[in-house]
């Protein structure tokens, strides 16, 4: 164990910070799922033309990805989590081993690419999290614009406007 440092105290605080904003994919999450049974719903109840089945079938597409990228940040959320707890303590591990150690966690376990020496820093790791988080949200926006355009669609055909 290291003793408490600012430098470690940074570390703690900007895990936390990720962590948090990480949390928000769930609100996504739960928008983006309801959207996904509207589409469901409306191409098994109703009766639309191609572009309409097309346009829904795109949206139900989009939200599994968000599915997939949610899955995602809600994992990174809880490693995130876990740093923040872990560095922010008065005796608090080392960040650089703790990171080095996930990297090879992340070997063992999925069987991913060999862990780079040294670890890949706190802020790349801060970015590419925030990343997936973007994804989430463009992959919400395609299924609400391909819902929308469904509905938008329908509305034109049958004349009401």
């Amino acid at each position: 164990m290291a003793p408490d440092t600012p430098e470690t105290r940074q570390d703690a605080a900007t895990a936390a910070l990720t962590a948090a904003t990480l949390d928000q994919g769930r609100q996504l999450d739960l928008l983006s799922l309801a959207l996904l049974l509207l589409a469901l719903a409306t191409l098994l109840l109703a009766t639309t033309g191609l572009t309409g089945r097309s346009l829904l079938g795109f949206s139900v597409t989009a939200g599994l990805v968000q599915r997939y990228y949610a899955f995602r940040c809600d994992l990174d959320a809880r490693v995130f989590a876990h740093w923040a707890a872990c560095w922010s303590g008065l005796w608090a591990p080392d960040p650089q081993a703790d990171l080095k150690a996930f990297d090879h966690a992340l070997t063992s376990v999925f069987g991913a690419s060999e862990a780079p020496t040294p670890p890949r820093p706190l802020a790349e790791r801060v970015r590419g999290a925030l990343h997936l988080l973007r994804r989430q949200s463009i992959a919400l926006a395609i299924q609400f614009a391909a819902i929308l355009g469904a509905i938008l669609w329908h509305l034109s055909q049958t004349g009401i406007t």
